[in-house]
Protein backbone atom coordinates (compact mmCIF):
# COMPACT_ATOMS: atom_id res chain seq x y z
CA UNK A 1 0.00 0.00 0.00
CA UNK A 2 2.80 2.38 0.88
CA UNK A 3 4.58 1.80 -2.41
CA UNK A 4 1.37 2.48 -4.39
CA UNK A 5 1.03 5.86 -2.65
CA UNK A 6 4.66 6.71 -3.37
CA UNK A 7 4.29 5.80 -7.05
CA UNK A 8 1.13 7.90 -7.25
CA UNK A 9 2.93 10.88 -5.69
CA UNK A 10 5.87 10.54 -8.09
CA UNK A 11 3.53 10.35 -11.08
CA UNK A 12 1.64 13.39 -9.80
CA UNK A 13 4.88 15.40 -9.38
CA UNK A 14 6.07 14.40 -12.85
CA UNK A 15 2.75 15.42 -14.43
CA UNK A 16 2.76 18.76 -12.59
CA UNK A 17 6.35 19.42 -13.67
CA UNK A 18 5.51 18.54 -17.26
CA UNK A 19 2.46 20.83 -17.21
CA UNK A 20 4.60 23.64 -15.79
CA UNK A 21 7.22 23.24 -18.53
CA UNK A 22 4.53 23.32 -21.22
CA UNK A 23 2.85 26.36 -19.67
CA UNK A 24 6.11 28.30 -19.41
CA UNK A 25 7.17 27.46 -22.95
CA UNK A 26 3.87 28.73 -24.32
CA UNK A 27 4.17 32.03 -22.48
CA UNK A 28 7.01 33.48 -24.58
CA UNK A 29 6.70 37.16 -25.40
CA UNK A 30 6.44 38.11 -29.04
CA UNK A 31 8.99 40.85 -29.83
CA UNK A 32 6.72 42.15 -32.57
CA UNK A 33 4.32 43.35 -29.86
CA UNK A 34 6.89 45.95 -28.85
CA UNK A 35 7.67 47.25 -32.33
CA UNK A 36 6.02 50.57 -33.07
CA UNK A 37 5.56 52.36 -36.37
CA UNK A 38 5.35 56.13 -36.85
CA UNK A 39 6.13 58.80 -39.41
CA UNK A 40 8.59 61.57 -38.66
CA UNK A 41 11.39 63.81 -39.87
CA UNK A 42 15.12 63.15 -39.81
CA UNK A 43 16.97 65.76 -37.76
CA UNK A 44 20.76 65.91 -37.68
CA UNK A 45 22.66 68.45 -35.62
CA UNK A 46 26.28 69.25 -35.08
CA UNK A 47 25.65 69.15 -31.34
CA UNK A 48 26.20 66.51 -28.73
CA UNK A 49 27.15 63.16 -30.19
CA UNK A 50 24.57 61.42 -27.99
CA UNK A 51 21.72 63.54 -29.33
CA UNK A 52 22.92 64.45 -32.82
CA UNK A 53 20.90 61.90 -34.80
CA UNK A 54 17.18 62.09 -34.19
CA UNK A 55 13.85 61.27 -35.74
CA UNK A 56 11.17 63.71 -34.66
CA UNK A 57 7.90 61.84 -34.80
CA UNK A 58 4.52 63.26 -35.71
CA UNK A 59 3.19 62.34 -32.26
CA UNK A 60 5.72 64.68 -30.59
CA UNK A 61 8.19 62.02 -29.45
CA UNK A 62 11.85 62.27 -30.35
CA UNK A 63 13.81 59.11 -31.13
CA UNK A 64 17.56 59.10 -30.55
CA UNK A 65 18.98 56.78 -33.19
CA UNK A 66 22.30 55.31 -34.22
CA UNK A 67 23.75 57.56 -36.94
CA UNK A 68 24.50 54.45 -39.04
CA UNK A 69 20.77 53.72 -39.26
CA UNK A 70 20.02 57.03 -40.96
CA UNK A 71 23.14 57.60 -43.09
CA UNK A 72 21.21 57.36 -46.38
CA UNK A 73 18.99 60.27 -45.29
CA UNK A 74 19.52 64.01 -44.87
CA UNK A 75 18.04 66.43 -42.36
CA UNK A 76 14.43 67.16 -43.19
CA UNK A 77 13.70 63.86 -44.95
CA UNK A 78 10.25 62.55 -44.07
CA UNK A 79 10.41 58.86 -43.10
CA UNK A 80 8.28 55.98 -41.93
CA UNK A 81 10.08 54.14 -39.16
CA UNK A 82 9.48 50.88 -37.29
CA UNK A 83 11.32 50.84 -33.99
CA UNK A 84 11.63 49.25 -30.59
CA UNK A 85 12.09 51.49 -27.55
CA UNK A 86 15.07 50.54 -25.41
CA UNK A 87 14.81 53.33 -22.80
CA UNK A 88 15.10 57.03 -22.16
CA UNK A 89 18.28 58.74 -23.31
CA UNK A 90 20.22 59.83 -20.21
CA UNK A 91 22.00 62.69 -22.01
CA UNK A 92 19.02 64.40 -23.59
CA UNK A 93 15.82 63.34 -21.81
CA UNK A 94 12.91 62.90 -22.32
CA UNK A 95 14.01 61.56 -25.69
CA UNK A 96 13.76 57.85 -26.42
CA UNK A 97 16.67 55.57 -27.30
CA UNK A 98 15.53 53.02 -29.86
CA UNK A 99 16.53 50.25 -32.21
CA UNK A 100 15.31 50.81 -35.75
CA UNK A 101 13.95 47.67 -37.37
CA UNK A 102 12.86 49.31 -40.64
CA UNK A 103 13.06 52.81 -42.09
CA UNK A 104 12.05 54.17 -45.46
CA UNK A 105 11.75 57.58 -47.03
CA UNK A 106 8.27 58.95 -47.64
CA UNK A 107 7.57 60.83 -50.86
Amino acid sequence: MLSEISVFKVKKIVLIALALVVALSCNKEDDDDFIKQENGDIWLSGGLANCAAQIRLGNGSILIVDIDDILPFVSGDRVSVKYKEVGLNEFCPPNIDCEITEIKKLE
